[in-house]
């Protein structure tokens, strides 16, 4: 679709739109500095993109990752924490003890 196809409004719309991605901003930011609506602005661009007049954007929620074995290895020692923990409530007392003797 060319650009002339646009109506006043949205060609008014898509205008903003791209100087928003441009500028890197998100759109509450940049609608209150342009003292705009953010709904507005979500409707326009979901109107644009229907109409084929702003790309889809991707959505991909993962990236491939590539592990490799390391070429050092590490030895990890891990100390015993000793950690307690007491709760009383009333006439009730609750304690927990890890990583150590009990007491």
């Amino acid at each position: 679709m060319s650009k002339s196809a646009l109506t006043k409004k949205q060609a008014y719309w898509l205008n903003h739109i791209q100087q928003c991605e441009q500028k890197k901003l998100t759109a509450p930011a940049y609608c209150d500095q342009h003292d705009l609506k953010v709904s507005q602005l979500y409707s326009y661009k979901h109107e644009l993109r229907r109409k084929g007049f702003l790309q889809t954007e991707s959505t991909t929620a993962f990236a491939k990752a590539l592990v490799t074995p390391s070429q050092k290895t590490a030895t990890v020692r891990a100390h015993p924490v000793a950690f307690s923990l007491s709760v009383a409530w009333g006439k009730f007392r609750l304690q927990m003890t890890t990583g150590g003797p009990l007491s």
